[in-house]
């Protein structure tokens, strides 16, 4: 029988190891990803808790994009630390941190480019993602990204 543990990590996870504002859960958040380090336990991260963790960093802690996608992207990338949502959200992830877009934008991007399909929506801003066309309900005309 193996004493290997895999763990769904939640938000308030992440925002500890991340920020560290309450020093006992911030430091058990840390051993908990030390022990990832280590392999004895994998972490899971979802993709809830990864939005959760963009929108409340950077509406709640006003910290800039490209810190929030950098960090992040270092978690994800950590040994003994997986994926537990689609693999787009790394790209995602990435036209965050180095573009002025908003995170759920950049998600759509991302999984429209994966998936082949095009987004129906009226904003216009969604031009910005190269390989994504968007289609307009409204005057039902499809847009390639500029």
């Amino acid at each position: 029988m193996s004493d290997h543990v895999n763990y769904l990590v939640d938000t308030n996870i992440l925002l500890r190891f991340l920020m560290n504002d309450e020093a006992k859960q911030g430091t058990a958040s840390k051993s908990l990803f030390e022990k990832a380090k280590s392999g004895s336990i994998t972490l899971h991260i979802p993709f809830i808790a990864i939005t959760e963790t963009v929108f409340t960093l950077q509406s709640h802690y006003g910290i800039d994009r490209a810190d929030i996608g950098r960090e992040l992207l270092k978690i994800l990338n950590a040994p003994g630390v997986t994926l537990a949502c689609p693999s787009w959200i790394v790209d995602a992830l990435d036209e965050y941190r180095l573009r002025n877009v908003s995170f759920g934008d950049a998600c759509l991007a991302a999984e429209a480019r994966i998936d082949g399909l095009a987004i129906a929506s009226f904003d216009k801003g969604l031009g910005k993602f190269t390989g994504v066309l968007r289609y307009d309900p409204l005057i039902r005309r499809t847009f390639p990204s500029s």
